[in-house]
């Protein structure tokens, strides 16, 4: 115990030197300087997000899981994380599609909203209703904070959490999304117009778009494997997931990720969680995992969306 503890210690101190000899101070730290409190106080979740160049990662989805969670683990423990792996079928696949909503000229985008419907499938068969989530997107997190997602009918659930992906340089940064969430059988949606998603969250009828504005669909098919958890201080051990996204059931990957992430608590508590998962995401993921990532990763903030919609992020 007394190892680990001066272990972590010493990989504290020297997140932190390298951090000052960048000029950076950590994100969290940076975010807590632009937002003292109680300005974060709602946001109660982190989640660390990597892409990964389906070209580098080669193989089925199965193979490409195993040499991303393996070299994972491997750079992990080089450098003095703990990684631990379930006990039954670690890389057992699950399929959903994500299937993203909005204007062929990207209306509600612009506006700051983003509509997915996330379905799951059981022994091949999609079920019939959908977990419809609806997000705040704005660059300005007052405004995206302060954005009523009121679900009305139906039993909804609320997060708000920040996002946290390496930017333009090998940069962290982060950004913060609200999302209310309910499921709905997929046929109440009708037409899956604007005003179909109102009936559920009025607020959609605020944008300025006619409630008969007809939505178009962006979908992906998910492949997701849930292999373990990487072990921080101050926290529960943080679920991973590895998504492989493709167009079409079983069709080619274009884009892989990795994340995990913990909830609970806000930026202004447990500096040395926040301080620990920024460094897993540069020294094992940004650092170990180089060789795979995404060419152009910086553009994307570690966002499997943005790069989907094709919205870089803007700074």
């Amino acid at each position: 115990m007394f190892r680990q503890l001066r272990h972590l210690l010493f990989v504290s101190v020297a997140a932190v030197a390298a951090l000052a000899g960048n000029g950076q101070d950590p994100l969290f730290k940076r975010q807590i300087q632009a937002h003292p409190a109680p300005q974060l106080e709602d946001v109660s979740g982190r989640e660390y997000k990597f892409l990964l160049d389906p070209a580098k990662a080669k193989g089925t989805p199965a193979e490409a899981f195993k040499v991303i969670w393996d070299q994972v683990k491997a750079t992990a423990a080089k450098q003095g994380f703990t990684v631990t792996e379930k006990d039954k079928t670690p890389l057992k696949i699950e399929l959903t599609t994500k299937e993203y909503l909005d204007t062929p000229d990207q209306a509600l985008w612009k506006r700051g909203y983003l509509i997915r419907i996330t379905t799951k499938f059981k022994a091949g068969v999609a079920d019939a209703s959908g977990k419809v989530t609806v997000k705040a997107i704005f660059e300005d997190l007052a405004k995206t904070l302060a954005t009523p997602l009121d679900v009305v009918g139906v039993k909804g659930e609320e997060e708000c959490q920040d996002n946290v992906g390496v930017g333009k340089g090998g940069v962290l940064v982060g950004y913060v999304e609200k999302g209310a969430s309910f499921s709905v059988a997929t046929a109440d949606l009708g037409k899956m117009t604007l005003g179909d998603f109102a009936k559920y969250m009025p607020e959609l009828l605020k944008l300025g778009l006619p409630g008969t504005t007809q939505l178009v669909s962006s979908k992906a098919y998910s492949y997701r494997v849930r292999p373990g958890y990487v072990v921080l201080p101050g926290t529960e051990p943080c679920g991973v997931s590895m998504e492989g996204w493709a167009l079409k059931e079983d069709g080619p990957i274009f884009l892989y990720d990795f994340s995990f992430g913990y909830d609970g608590f806000t930026a202004y508590e447990n500096p040395q969680t926040h301080l620990q998962g920024e460094l897993f995401l540069e020294k094992v993921l940004h650092g170990g995992l180089a060789g795979l990532a995404l060419t152009d990763d910086g553009k994307w903030g570690g966002s499997k969306v943005r790069v989907f919609m094709k919205r870089p992020i803007s700074k």
